[in-house]
């Protein structure tokens, strides 16, 4: 990433004055500030100045004031013949505009992230059609609370370009409309910048499984009640921008509409009261649905990878939502299979239970996992329904150990497999995450939704097979 230079100036670090030299790409979000040292000996002392700051304050000579947040000291540099020691610090972000000698950490009582791409997620626009079928301006503000509590509250905002208003500004071969969707989050006493980035990010979250991609930043600002500029008699509330990382300009391209098709949207979301479900429930979710999106990610991850992380997301999800205590598990199925015949009973107990003795297995909650209480039915492909949990379970050791004696006594999936049933593994996995949002399985609709997002997987092992034979007959 190129790193332009900025300008020289001065920090204020610890009742001190600093040179320095700022560089940084708005674009691409990277930081980096070196702190010049004159030093009385030719060698500096190496804590002249400290090894990590939560902000620091300064101008440049141009004028410019800035703020950087969570620096980290990443190089130290004698320059002997100067008697210059040189700290160079990466930030994370840094806030344009502000930065005065002795400053305390700056607060704020808003901020708004824009997103790439979201639109039609958000089902709104800033424009509208007229009766004459004329693009419009919508009179006021789009504006969607979509979470609220006691300390803050999320509204889902979307900002558009003007329509030409002079006669000037249609002399021109193409006129372009831009529209943005962006998340304002709003606390009830003012905040750090770090603090709403922690909600972002929870949020942020949400949003991702939703659309089933990365969510991109591409701009952030922030407002405070202390910070505004003066017009005459009038005090207009002035934006600080902020650049830094994860906050990079068009970094996603839009789309396909084949893809959208594919997204839980917000309306959907609020129906089912997602936000409020979603921010309850989150330090039991958190780790489950990162392991669900790491994918998205890291780029080209092997289907062994995601293999290991779903089958970890689920098994943690059935310890935190369902139990982790074997008498309470083997209550459970007892209740489960109440209502069957002894014989039936019989077996489907054996197979819930699953070697499941002093403590509950792998095998045992996939098992409960994959009957859903009888609520839904999981394609699970070419796999019988009850081999299914044996053969994951299986294969995840077989993947973590490379112990080939279970290959040897257990069927386990080989790589071009785990492609195809990863697919499984994520429907049940959504399943669950979908139901702790707030969704109910009714008339199938819960199913619908994952089917036509991840495919149906007998449907795809069918058109395989077809086309293998197809070409193998052309061979």
């Amino acid at each position: 990433m190129e790193l332009p230079y900025r300008g020289s100036g001065k920090v204020y670090c610890a009742d001190k004055e600093y040179q320095c030299d700022l560089y940084y790409n708005e674009k691409e979000g990277g930081i980096i500030l070196k702190i010049n040292v004159k030093n009385k000996n030719r060698i500096g002392s190496f804590l002249e100045v400290p090894l990590e700051l939560p902000y620091l304050c300064g101008q440049l000579d141009s004028g410019f004031k800035f703020t950087l947040l969570d620096l980290r000291r990443i190089n130290t540099e004698d320059m002997i013949s100067y008697s210059t020691t040189v700290f160079t610090f990466d930030a994370s972000y840094i806030l344009c505009g502000i930065g005065e000698k002795g400053q305390t950490e700056q607060t704020f009582y808003k901020a708004h992230y824009t997103l790439s791409d979201i639109i039609e997620w958000g089902e709104e626009s800033a424009y509208c059609i007229g009766e004459n079928y004329e693009v419009k301006s919508k009179k006021e503000d789009v504006k969607k609370q979509i979470y609220s509590s006691e300390k803050f509250t999320i509204n889902y905002l979307v900002y558009g370009s003007f329509l030409p208003c002079i006669d000037r500004e249609l002399l021109t071969e193409k006129i372009e409309l831009k529209q943005h969707g962006v998340i304002e989050i709003i606390f009830e006493d003012e905040q750090t910048l770090l603090q709403f980035n922690k909600i972002f990010e929870k949020l942020k979250r949400l949003l991702e499984i939703s659309t089933r991609r990365r969510i991109n930043v591409e701009a952030v600002s922030v407002c405070s009640h202390e910070l505004f500029d003066n017009y005459g008699e009038r005090n207009i509330e002035r934006n600080i921008t902020v650049y830094g990382e994860d906050i990079k300009e068009h970094e996603m391209k839009i789309s396909s509409r084949k893809r959208r098709w594919k997204w839980i949207n917000l309306g959907e979301l609020i129906k089912q009261n997602s936000f409020e479900n979603y921010f309850s429930k989150h330090d039991k979710l958190a780790p489950i649905i990162e392991l669900f999106l790491e994918p998205f990610y890291v780029e080209k991850s092997s289907e062994t990878r995601v293999f290991l992380n779903l089958v970890q997301a689920l098994e943690t999800y059935h310890s935190r939502f369902v139990t982790n205590d074997i008498d309470e598990f083997k209550q459970r199925v007892d209740n489960l299979l109440s209502s069957f015949g002894e014989t039936r009973a019989d077996e489907y107990k054996t197979y819930l239970l699953a070697h499941s003795s002093r403590f509950i297995t792998l095998e045992s909650r996939l098992a409960d996992l994959l009957i859903a209480e009888w609520k839904i039915h999981f394609d699970t492909g070419d796999i019988n329904y009850k081999d299914f949990p044996s053969i994951i379970a299986h294969s995840r050791n077989y993947y973590i150990h490379y112990d080939e004696g279970i290959k040897e006594k257990y069927r386990v999936l080989s790589q071009e497999e785990l492609q195809t049933y990863n697919t499984v593994l994520i429907e049940i996995l959504e399943y669950y995450i979908l139901l702790e949002l707030g969704f109910v399985e009714t008339n199938g609709e819960i199913k619908k939704k994952i089917t036509e997002r991840w495919g149906n997987v007998s449907q795809s092992l069918e058109i395989s097979k077809i086309s293998k034979t197809q070409h193998g007959s052309q061979s």
